[in-house]
């Protein structure tokens, strides 16, 4: 079994982070400035010797590599940020790390996917900092500070290819010989598929085995264009139990540490996933008040949650455990050694190691005699609720696009698609037929799994029958799209387009 540990690169100082937030700023201000919000809370949190490090420090890298092979952490999935036209942050101590190959750190990437805006904006999806580091903001228009978008087939390959050095690393960590990489919101990314295809494709040009993709395990693309789904703690167990079990001191949420690691260890799927752990988890010093806390972790706790999640790991057929995280000083998720603790939880996992196999029986029981809990009941509806806001989202989207004088047949007359067949009439196949009334795009026929009681002016196959030739298949039924796509392809078809992303090629 292996250990891995989430990697954040913040620690050094950047001309950006000088520009937004003031001279000299790094992950370290925040932690430096908590304060106790109430009795008993640990804060501010201090690195053991005050090691207030510099990731562009070359021993600093090698003595972190080090620390974990003497504690037996196998490697270190580090934070990877890619913006709109290839804007990078953040990148020296990877790209150093790239030249110090002396340096024995494994390591892979997560790209963590999300605009980066003002506490202040109205952007949905981003990541903000603390209110108190705002300065006087009258002018700033949206508070975007680096937005997140995907592009075209050009910025895809742009992309790989600042990855492929990092790929064909000897100590980049792969699966069955695939060089591993996370999405952090694989569901945020509508054109997911095609990206990934033209990474794979990319990947055989440059005679690179295909990439072990690993995504939110709950991304409607998870069970096709992904190898495997990840949980992604504190957050996935916080979403699932804060409405039972979360209190307020002095106005701060807060958790209980067993709560959220007995969550953790409840999960049950019959995807292909990984399960991550959490140190601990204390985000008051970026958030202050609006902040959450997972109080009661001590290295003991973590010790014997650790050796439960490598058991049970074993029993859904995963390798490796994730652990949140090795430096989030910020959030107060971090192995490395502090004031308090010293190197005590970085001794739990070499304990967790030795131990874990007596506690297998435990989970092939568990799972063997597993019944739906009302936590997993609640789930379920709420991703079923997730799906009619998705396509609530995609049919509101499309009409302001109307209203600002776009059309999808205007976008396939500028593509150059004139014979196309549509997959899915339900609400929006409707409406996307309808569009293409009288435009000179003809709809040739319909693809969808309720041949027998649709009631269409159009020809209706099966997905399992034989398809005729068109020149583009249009897929509307977007929450499918990831699933739609690879049977497609797999039959012939090279021009495949889900309604989202004919919408979204318009911005």
């Amino acid at each position: 079994m292996k250990v891995i540990a989430m990697y954040l690169p913040q620690f050094h100082r950047i001309p950006e982070n000088d520009r937004w937030w003031g001279e000299g700023f790094t992950d370290w201000t925040a932690v430096k400035k908590a304060k106790s919000l109430y009795e008993d809370h640990n804060q501010p949190r201090i690195p053991l010797n005050e090691n207030y490090y510099n990731l562009l420090d070359y021993d600093v890298m090698l003595w972190q590599a080090n620390l974990m092979k003497k504690y037996e952490v196998d490697g270190f999935c580090m934070y990877h940020y890619w913006f709109k036209g290839g804007n990078k942050i953040l990148e020296k101590p990877a790209e150093n790390l790239l030249k110090w190959k002396e340096i024995p750190m494994s390591f892979c990437f997560c790209w963590a996917n999300e605009t980066w805006a003002r506490s202040w904006s109205n952007i949905d999806n981003k990541n903000t900092w603390a209110d108190i580091y705002e300065k006087e903001q009258n002018d700033c228009g949206s508070g975007i500070l680096l937005e997140q978008e995907y592009g075209s087939e050009e910025q895809w390959v742009e992309h790989f290819y600042y990855l492929l050095p990092f790929f064909k690393d000897e100590r980049y960590i792969r699966i069955d010989g695939r060089p591993l990489f996370l999405f952090y919101k694989s569901e945020d990314i509508p054109c997911l598929v095609e990206m990934l295809d033209c990474w794979r494709k990319l990947c055989r040009l440059c005679d690179l085995p295909d990439i072990y993709v690993v995504g939110s395990v709950n991304s409607i693309q998870a069970d096709t264009c992904m190898d495997a789904g990840l949980y992604y703690q504190p957050a996935r167990s916080r979403e699932r139990i804060s409405t039972f079990m979360e209190y307020m001191k002095n106005g701060v949420d807060i958790l209980e540490y067993d709560d959220v690691w007995n969550d953790i260890l409840a999960e049950h799927t019959s995807k292909k996933v990984f399960f991550e752990g959490i140190v601990g988890y204390d985000d008051t010093p970026r958030r202050g008040k609006k902040g959450c806390i997972i109080e009661h972790a001590t290295p003991d706790k973590f010790s014997y949650y650790l050796t439960e999640l490598l058991a049970k790991s074993v029993v859904y057929g995963a390798d490796i455990v994730f652990l949140n995280a090795w430096n989030e000083w910020g959030e107060g998720m971090y192995l490395e050694p502090d004031k308090k603790f010293e190197e005590k939880y970085l001794s739990a996992i070499p304990l967790a190691k030795k131990n874990f196999s007596y506690r297998i029986c435990k989970y092939e029981y568990m799972r063997n005699s597993y019944k739906e809990t009302e936590a997993e009941k609640i789930d379920r509806i709420r991703k079923e609720a997730e799906k009619d806001r998705y396509y609530l989202h995609i049919l509101d989207h499309w009409m302001l696009q109307r209203e600002n004088g776009f059309s999808v047949a205007g976008w396939m007359k500028k593509e150059n698609y004139r014979r196309i067949a549509v997959y899915g009439y339900g609400i929006l196949g409707r409406h996307f037929c309808k569009e293409l009334y009288d435009s000179g795009i003809k709809v040739e026929y319909i693809i969808d799994q309720r041949k027998e009681s649709l009631c269409a002016e159009y020809e209706v196959f099966l997905p399992s029958e034989s398809l005729p030739e068109v020149e583009a298949v249009v897929v509307t039924a977007v929450y499918e799209y990831s699933s739609v796509y690879k049977k497609l392809k797999d039959r012939g078809f090279d021009k495949i387009f889900s309604l989202e992303f004919i919408l979204n090629d318009n911005q």
